[in-house]
């Protein structure tokens, strides 16, 4: 004590903790002094967070009421950040170990946010609760074990530990939260099918070849039957089903069908119909005309009796006779049968009487309004002042809807927008589609004067937007390239229309051989041939095999060229819809196929070809019943829109016939 006493006013330890000491250090070192030791600890290297004695390992091992001595050789040493670092871990030690012997788990997170690393550094991110350690882990990090497991880790790999990987710098940013699109939820389907989820025996088991299934629909026939021995009320019933059915039809409409035969059967006139178009019968078939005569027998048998003359299923029974004679075309028969439903409604008092919940007065409504679109004729005020109160109706910005150049309620394409299904193309297409269509309705009904936005548009849409048969040289075509490729043909025709005022049956043939010579490579091999092509051109180097002339190659030879531009462009729009995938109507873009659908149709009413005329309008119904239950809103305010465009083309069409008179 002489020995160590003499240095004392050297040294002053004016800054202590309490700490465990073991006893052996109340005793005299002969080999140590305090003036010594401390010189030795200030100058040689050791542990960087230790200010400890050397002989300081002892209060490891859990001494009582140790001291940890803080030397220095003047005031500022004792304030030095790393004897605080020390003064601090001895009294969190001290506390982790006396006080708080077991700590709750947002403690443990505190203690783990405090603890330092190897530099001192108190700026590193600590926000997971899986950082978060146990009190022997904090203790054994404060008494230096956790020293050489870091700086052990710092040598080896960094995937030592997690904590460990926790602490690096690199792992910090990683660890940061990062955003993704997981937490946004899918759209929901435009439509619901008609059973979800259902398992269906048919569909899980496979008949042998040349095996009858029989008449598994209705084995017991309580369905309505025909007369007609030909007519299979089981297959077409599945061919209704699967082309037109929906979860809000079975809810809103079928209830009504299944309680009258000739309500019933006319539904399967749609269905026969539709059938024949799409395998493009020219002729209709036997069971489509005997559907049809019974269900008009049905009907005038009701008409004899007052009771049931202007009932809901009376007109339910022709609304949809109707429908299945629109894809027929035989306008007579619609005048005919729209005149005799125009007299029952106002023998009910208006279509406001009618039953099914408003759902077939909207029903007669669109269908109508469709039937007049396609003919390019004007449409009866009564459905057109119907379907004007039921064609508003808002929508949050993720509501699923038929949005299309038609129809758009809000600022922008909100569905198709997040759609898989539409190119970048196609959407700048609808944008100025729907752009021109604005312009040329705000022109006519505001007299103001639009010509040369409508110029400018029409030249983008008719020249910047290149045929699919220009990506078919390079890559693969795809459903989506099928899909721009018809809305392309769709918004020419309607710009041609738009800026030339004349009807869309017109702008077809006005537009046939312009779009034939941008489209030749995709012209199948069957279609007819007459006038002149050169070899050269791209149809005789994709159809080589139809060049009935045989030149030197010094000599410009030539090839056929078809004989009708009209049907020729309107066989490639049906290649393009075939190869779309229809199976679903577009799914999320069925508005977009909808106004596609109607203008091919009212465009195409003068077509040479009948198969292909009958073709357009059932797709342009099928898509109609598919929406109008689950979005009557929508098919509403599409119809109406489609019927002003086209009576505004008409009124402009006779203001320039009337102008050139006059200047004549």
């Amino acid at each position: 004590m002489t020995d160590a006493s003499s240095h004392l006013p050297l040294f002053r330890p004016s800054v202590y903790a309490p700490a465990s000491f073991s006893p052996a250090l109340s005793a005299p070192n002969p080999t140590y002094t305090w003036s010594t030791a401390s010189k030795k600890r200030s100058l040689a290297p050791g542990p960087r967070h230790s200010m400890c004695p050397p002989n300081a390992s002892n209060e490891r091992h859990g001494a009582p009421d140790g001291l940890l001595f803080i030397t220095g050789t003047s005031l500022e040493d004792f304030k030095s950040r790393k004897n605080m670092t020390s003064v601090r871990k001895k009294a969190m030690g001290s506390y982790l170990k006396e006080k708080k012997p077991k700590a709750t788990q947002k403690e443990q997170q505190c203690t783990g946010r405090s603890s330092i690393d190897s530099a001192g550094s108190r700026g590193s991110i600590e926000g997971d609760q899986n950082d978060v350690i146990s009190n022997t882990e904090a203790i054994k990090l404060m008494n230096g074990d956790g020293r050489r497991r870091r700086k052990s880790s710092h040598s080896t790999a960094v995937t030592s530990s997690p904590e460990t990987i926790r602490r690096t710098p690199e792992a910090q940013v990683s660890r940061l939260p990062r955003i993704t699109m997981d937490f946004v939820l899918p759209s929901g389907p435009i439509v619901v099918p008609s059973r979800t989820g259902v398992p269906l025996p048919y569909d899980e088991t496979s008949p042998k070849p040349f095996q009858s299934i029989g008449k598994p629909l209705d084995p017991f026939r309580t369905m309505f039957q025909a007369s007609h021995p030909q007519v299979s009320v089981e297959e077409l019933k599945f061919h209704c089903s699967r082309a037109f059915g929906t979860k809000a039809m079975g809810m809103h409409w079928i209830p009504t069908l299944v309680k009258s035969p000739h309500a019933f059967l006319s539904t399967l006139c749609i269905a026969s119909a539709h059938y024949d178009a799409i395998h493009e019968r020219e002729i209709e078939s036997v069971q489509t005309l005997a559907l049809r005569q019974e269900v008009m027998h049905l009907i005038s048998q009701s008409l004899l009796n007052p009771e049931t003359r202007g009932d809901d299923y009376n007109v339910v029974a022709l609304t949809q006779l109707i429908a299945s004679e629109i894809i027929a075309g035989e306008d007579m028969t619609l005048n005919f049968h729209e005149t005799g439903i125009e007299a029952m409604v106002r023998q009910r008092g208006g279509l406001g009487k009618l039953g099914v919940n408003g759902r077939l007065a909207t029903t007669l409504s669109w269908v109508s309004l469709e039937s007049a679109i396609l003919r390019e004729a004007t449409p009866r005020p009564q459905y057109v002042a119907h379907a004007s109160t039921t064609s508003t109706r808002s929508y949050p910005n993720t509501a699923t809807i038929p949005e299309s150049p038609l129809y758009c309620p809000r600022s922008e394409f909100e569905t198709i927008k997040r759609s898989s299904r539409c190119s970048p193309q196609a959407m700048d297409l609808l944008k100025d589609m729907r752009m021109m269509m604005d312009l040329f309705l705000h022109e006519t009904k505001q007299s103001r004067h639009n010509s040369l936005s409508l110029k400018n548009i029409h030249r983008k849409i008719t020249t910047q937007y290149p045929p699919v048969s220009e990506t078919q040289k390079n890559v693969v075509l795809t459903p989506n390239d099928w899909r721009y490729e018809a809305i392309r043909i769709g918004a020419v025709l309607t710009a041609n229309a738009i800026l030339q005022r004349m009807p869309l049956s017109e702008a077809l043939a006005h537009i046939g051989e312009i779009e034939l010579s941008r489209t030749l490579e995709d012209i199948p091999s069957t279609t007819p041939i007459e006038s002149i092509t050169r070899q050269d051109s791209p149809l005789a180097l994709a159809h080589p095999q139809i060049n009935p002339f045989t030149f030197s190659p010094s000599t410009p030879t030539y090839v056929r060229r078809p004989s009708n531009p009209t049907t020729t462009l309107l066989k490639h729009l049906q290649t393009a819809l075939t190869h779309s995938n229809l199976s679903d109507c577009w799914a999320d873009m069925a508005g977009v196929l909808l106004w596609v659908a109607l203008t091919v149709g009212a465009a195409s009413r003068k077509a040479d070809s009948k198969v292909l005329r009958k073709w357009f309008k059932a797709l342009a119904l099928r898509v109609s019943i598919i929406l109008c239950f689950e979005h009557p809103e929508a098919m509403c305010a599409s119809l109406l829109r489609m019927g002003d465009l086209i009576s505004a083309i008409e009124e402009g069409g006779k203001g320039e016939d009337r102008g050139k008179r006059r200047r004549g």
